[in-house]
């Protein structure tokens, strides 16, 4: 998790996937694969979204620009129920493994 320690929004988690080997992934194709799955992230932080560039926020709490670029944010609300919270959670992991092995 990015920002793990540091003070953050509660509802808010920005997650940085790689293979098993330690390598950035690329999370604009796990957020394709997401959507498609019905599930909405994004990527980078939230003061960055709709850019192509790595986010600056991330890259200045230290990520290199492909840290940065395998990261997804994950934002929850009131409205988010346990149910769509336990599809993510479902649907992840699986997602990942496919990637990985792709």
């Amino acid at each position: 998790m990015n920002g793990a320690g540091a003070a953050r929004l509660p509802n808010t988690s920005n997650i940085r996937f790689a293979d098993g080997r330690g390598h950035p992934l690329d999370a604009e194709e796990l957020l394709m694969r997401l959507d498609r799955a019905g599930i909405a992230v994004s990527m980078g932080a939230a003061c960055s979204s709709g850019g192509n560039e790595p986010s600056h926020v991330l890259t200045a709490m230290g990520l290199s620009g492909a840290q940065a670029a395998a990261s997804l944010r994950f934002s929850l609300s009131r409205y988010t129920t346990a149910a769509e919270v336990d599809a993510v959670l479902s649907e992840l992991p699986a997602l990942h493994a496919r990637l990985v092995a792709a």
